[in-house]
């Protein structure tokens, strides 16, 4: 699809989700019940190839899901922000059961460094994980996606450093901390700049912090939006509407 194309499916988009803004923040509301304990790990997970219709760039991203699903789920977020650790631990495990696991929607992980000092260097993190055991082991991914939030304290950014993610990373089972750190020195400039045109797109839908989505029917072109930690409810909700416009 052409970028003229694009950009009309961006503007489309419906803005949805309680979404407060406060001398230009945003105060998320967010589940108060329901986390499940566990983390998720797909049933599927594969590594996009292609630039989607709504102009996201998934070649080499982890997404979690089948191929094939009807609705892409663009997942912005920052393993510095706390909102998204909520979304992991209280809303993800349920939505991968009812929609990811069964083929209905695909879950694509897309950078949005915008905490700290360290939210960059933390995505590169991730992307090298992901590189290593992509082809050979991509639950380990999903292993250390969930380790790194987990490593979050209650407040604050000063526990994000080399040190915190070393560490999490060598107690990954499955994950080869050397070869994490070959590939952040041989590819982390590269690995950065490559997060920008993604990061732009999540600008141009109006998304302004971490987690944000975009909720993109491949087939209709229709598209939904939600920012924030929200419940399960909410993105039962928008995904079914998506599917079926």
């Amino acid at each position: 699809m052409d970028e003229e194309g694009n950009i009309t499916r961006r503007r489309a988009l419906v803005a949805g989700g309680a979404v407060l803004a406060f001398g230009g923040g945003v105060a998320y509301i967010g589940s108060q019940s329901g986390a499940s304990g566990q983390h998720y790990v797909p049933n599927t997970t594969h590594a996009g190839t292609e630039t989607t219709g709504f102009g996201v760039d998934l070649t080499g991203r982890p997404i979690a899901g089948e191929r094939d699903a009807a609705v892409d789920i663009y997942y912005w977020t920052d393993y510095l922000c706390p909102f998204c650790k909520q979304f992991e631990t209280e809303t993800l495990p349920e939505l991968g059961r009812t929609y990811l696991d069964t083929g209905d929607a695909r879950l694509a992980v897309l950078p949005y460094p915008n905490i700290g000092a360290y939210s960059a260097p933390a995505a590169v993190w991730g992307r090298c994980v992901w590189s290593q055991v992509a082809d050979s082991n991509p639950d380990a991914f999903w292993n250390w996606h969930a380790a790194a939030f987990a490593e979050q304290p209650d407040s604050g950014t000063d526990w994000a450093d080399d040190e915190a993610f070393a560490s999490v990373t060598e107690q990954t089972d499955g994950v080869d901390l050397s070869a994490v750190e070959a590939c952040r020195e041989e590819r982390g400039a590269s690995i950065r700049e490559s997060m920008e045109p993604n990061v732009d797109v999540a600008r141009e839908a109006r998304i302004r912090g971490t987690p944000g989505f975009v909720l993109y029917n491949r087939d209709s072109g229709a598209a939904g939006k939600l920012v924030g930690a929200h419940p399960y409810e909410n993105f039962a909700d928008r995904i079914d509407q998506v599917m079926q416009a």
